[in-house]
């Protein structure tokens, strides 16, 4: 009885750690700001920010580069499995872009378009409260 009883105690006790490893493991969330930085990308669209929001069930966003007030809407936002992806129509080129989590804010991927790809890398902006 007493073997039973002690068992079932660190049954109990296994399972309770498991359970605060489930509930404390962060689910990463896109939605924010993203300053990001595209190495080899032309001069003028080589950083900017991204801003990704969450309505209705869907990941809408917006990017703008450094230096330019224009907003541009991306298209096909999707964020699943922790993949980003959306698509930009820019200067007669459509542009697919696939980014993943690296770390809690930051993310890495590439830009993908007719003439091959460049690397892309986000952080997030923390809001100061």
């Amino acid at each position: 009885m007493k073997k039973k009883s002690t068992f079932l105690l660190s049954f109990m006790i296994i399972l309770g750690f498991i359970s605060i490893i489930a509930l404390s493991a962060t689910v990463k969330d896109p939605v924010g700001k993203w300053k990001f930085t595209a190495p080899g990308a032309p001069y003028g669209y080589d950083q900017g920010l991204i801003e990704i929001v969450h309505e209705l069930d869907e990941y809408k966003a917006t990017l703008s580069f450094t230096g330019m007030d224009y907003k541009f809407e991306l298209e096909k936002v999707k964020f699943e499995d922790e993949k980003l992806s959306f698509s930009l129509y820019l200067e007669g080129e459509d542009i697919y872009v696939l980014m993943s989590f690296s770390e809690d804010d930051k993310l890495s991927g590439k830009a993908l378009y007719s003439q091959g790809e460049v690397a892309l890398y986000a952080t997030r902006e923390v809001i100061e409260e």
